[in-house]
């Protein structure tokens, strides 16, 4: 509805009208739920089901530039999508020349006005993005990209999530039409539609050849948000947003929230990668991780019982004998030394001290940690549980015990000019010794082969390095008293 001037009486809103008549006497417009700058949402009855749907209309400047066969025949792919966390589409339109889809009304709350009330605990983040993420493996399957994952698109209701638009941001590029070709598409002049913050690099860079992955770069985006609280890039404009996606490294979600396990640290960041061949290749190898995250997050740990005062009595006498039990086996066996494979990795040491080489410093912190993961038996300290005991100032020997690892990766990066260098040290727990040290070094113009170089590098010479320790089946073992 509109308000008339001077005179406060209501009009009905043009564009109801329009739709309502568009759409046929049985359908009933009952309201509007809201919208972007790309289209308007109302709520409309189904007369004939006695349902409710909710149908979405382009907005009339974007409606201008597409052609309405081809959106209509773009958009019903979408249709073919059967799933239980993707919205369906029902049908598809047009409202005089302005294009509509209509999709079940799902009752609840999008993401966006949850994350209004903050940030989610890890268990209900983790449950929604295995949901988004299982949407995401069936829509790639079936060939259909959403290209424009965000918590607006992602609806909340019943304990379950699902996606809506699928399908909208890649009819919208297909069916766009350019001033000098009235009659044709820019499918092969790329598009950068979507919205700037959750937009992968090569979808902001209007690359044709972008795929599936900017899909995961932009689940990892609203992965981001949704456990820190805010997006991984800021800027003043879209424009400078655009850029901080393609050029900027974001800090690692678990420095804004500690508790945010690290596996779930290194699945955003990876799925973060400015190369998407860096990515996660599918939506399912997400699945594999976050099924593994149940644990890790609490995402299905049982309820515990509430004791009573007598189970309480009885579990404190229990705890009691336990106790006992492990203290009396340390006297009779001292604490068995750590797996030869172990190791701690320190944050990267910031030399320079400009914020710029900060940010770097800190995406090879996490991108360390991630790559040693690769090689083979290796055991990688809790990022969590390494920075919280490093911050204590507590020398090599003390770490290692505290830790329980063999080694520390100590690191520090410097840059002259363009030139990145970063000094290295694999130094044992046991002594202070130092296992390995060597200076790796890039150039900063090109950051991302730089950072796959270092980290390579670094994977290949730390394991050499192990593979030249005593395998940990075959380490000394402390004799029993």
């Amino acid at each position: 509805m509109t308000i008339l001037p001077f005179t406060g009486a209501f009009a009905p809103d043009p564009l109801e009208k329009t739709l309502a008549r568009a759409l046929g006497r049985d359908y009933v417009v009952e309201r509007e739920l809201g919208g972007g700058g790309m289209s308007r949402v109302f709520l409309v009855t189904d007369t004939r089901l006695q349902r409710r749907v909710a149908v979405k209309v382009l907005a009339p400047e974007l409606a201008a530039s597409v052609s309405l066969d081809r959106f209509r025949r773009e958009i019903l792919v979408a249709a073919g999508l059967q799933h239980p966390h993707i919205v369906g589409v029902v049908s598809a339109g047009d409202a005089d020349g302005l294009p509509y889809f209509v999709m079940p009304f799902v009752e609840g709350q999008s993401l966006r006005a949850r994350l209004r009330e903050g940030p989610l605990p890890l268990r209900d983040a983790v449950r929604i993005l295995r949901d988004v993420a299982r949407a995401l493996s069936y829509a790639h399957a079936q060939g259909v990209v959403h290209r424009d994952i965000k918590p607006d698109n992602i609806l909340l209701a019943l304990g379950s999530a699902t996606v809506a638009d699928f399908g909208v941001a890649k009819a919208l590029s297909s069916a766009r039409l350019t001033p000098a070709q009235p009659n044709a598409t820019i499918t092969s002049a790329g598009t950068s539609l979507g919205t700037p913050a959750y937009m992968a690099p090569e979808q902001a860079a209007a690359d044709p050849a972008a795929d599936h992955r900017a899909d995961i770069y932009a689940f990892g985006v609203t992965a981001y948000e949704m456990l820190a609280g805010r997006t991984p890039f800021h800027a003043d404009s879209p424009q400078q947003l655009l850029a901080a996606q393609l050029t900027e490294l974001p800090r690692p979600p678990s420095e804004l929230r500690p508790e945010v396990p690290a596996a779930l640290d290194r699945l955003i960041l990876a799925c973060l990668e400015k190369r998407p061949s860096d990515r996660p290749a599918s939506a399912n190898d997400l699945l594999g991780i976050l099924d593994d995250l149940d644990i890790a997050s609490g995402a299905h740990l049982p309820s515990r019982p509430v004791a009573t005062p007598t189970r309480r009595r009885w579990g404190m006498a229990a705890l009691a004998v336990v106790v006992a039990a492990a203290a009396l086996f340390v006297w009779r066996r001292p604490f068995a030394p750590p797996d030869p494979r172990s190791i701690a990795v320190l944050s990267v040491a910031d030399a320079t001290g400009d914020s710029a080489t900060a940010r770097i410093a800190v995406a090879l912190t996490s991108e360390a940690r991630s790559a040693l993961g690769r090689i083979p038996r290796a055991k990688i300290a809790s990022a969590t549980e390494t920075d919280a005991a490093s911050a204590t100032g507590a020398d090599v020997k003390a770490l290692g015990r505290r830790l329980h690892v063999a080694s520390l990766l100590e690191s520090a990066l410097e840059r002259e000019g363009s030139r990145l260098r970063l000094s290295v040290r694999l130094v044992s727990t046991a002594d202070g010794l130092s296992l390995w040290a060597d200076v790796l070094d890039g150039d900063e113009r090109t950051l991302f082969d730089t950072r796959r170089e270092l980290m390579d590098t670094l994977v290949t010479r730390i394991g050499a390095t192990l593979d030249a320790t005593p395998d940990s089946a075959q380490a000394s073992r402390p004799a029993r008293r």
